[in-house]
């Protein structure tokens, strides 16, 4: 197998600019190792006038059909014996995480960056969630039992992190730290951070699960001189976010598009 993970993403026809931009930002940190989900021909297209790997998803057209099928596709990584990491087109690279920061210097089966609030159940029960918009997942008898477990648990839910989550929690996870180094809020609600990685194990699988500081993944904007991937809450359609990420710096330098042309 290759060295280095696989990067992948998903992606429309509607997200192409900000796809764009994803992509230049893994590209300017030398990574190259990149898969884009198709979800349509223009994507497929797209991909292939810009020298991306490209694979065609067919799936329904909700988000729930989206966050269904991927669960499927990193079981099917899985299972070829991928290691990959999975971002969001909206978590923007700063630094490379094979590189640098504390993602790195893991070796769990599952690295996951750290979400707000959703699902509020399991925020309710520990204080903090894990974010399925950016993880890294290694090959494993333990990791493959998860997502499967995870596949069938989405079929209930609909919902990718809401079933990672609840599945994790229903494991009986035990994570290496509960009480927070500080707390952030988000809306009306606070949320635990930590300055370095917490791990869990499990009461039933050797499956081990860490958590990486918000500071390095951010999903809230914090000041921080080591930031890794800034992985913003913005508005759902394209050109909100790219104007929403603009405003609060997330790039750290004036994108630019890959070629000329479409």
């Amino acid at each position: 197998m290759h060295p280095d993970p696989l990067i992948i993403t998903f992606a429309n026809e509607a997200f192409l600019p900000l796809l764009d931009i994803w992509i230049a930002s893994l590209r300017r940190l030398g990574l190259q190792r990149i898969r884009v989900y198709s979800l349509d021909a223009a994507t497929l297209a797209w991909c292939s006038n810009h020298r991306v790997e490209a694979i065609p998803l067919p799936c329904g057209g909700s988000r729930a059909d989206l966050w269904q099928a991927r669960i499927g596709v990193f079981c099917k990584l899985l299972a070829d014996g991928e290691e990959f990491i999975h971002s969001d087109t909206d978590a923007i690279w700063i630094r490379n995480p094979l590189q640098e920061g504390s993602a790195c210097g893991l070796r769990d089966h599952l690295v996951f960056s750290q979400g707000t609030w959703w699902p509020p159940d399991i925020h309710a029960l520990q204080g903090f969630v894990l974010c399925a918009g950016w993880f890294w997942a290694r090959p494993a008898d333990a990791t493959q039992a998860f997502f499967r477990t995870v596949e069938e648990h989405t079929k209930s839910t609909r919902h990718d992190q809401v079933s990672i989550n609840r599945v994790l929690a229903a494991a009986g996870a035990r994570w290496s730290r509960v009480e927070g180094d500080y707390e952030l809020t988000c809306g009306e609600r606070l949320f635990r951070c930590w300055s370095e990685p917490i791990r869990a194990t499990l009461d039933s699988s050797p499956l081990t699960v860490a958590l990486l500081p918000q500071r390095e993944f951010q999903r809230l904007p914090q000041k921080f001189d080591g930031v890794i991937v800034r992985h913003f809450l913005t508005p759902r359609g394209c050109t909100d976010k790219i104007r929403a990420l603009h405003d609060l710096e997330a790039f750290g330098y004036e994108p630019q598009p890959l070629l000329t042309g479409s």
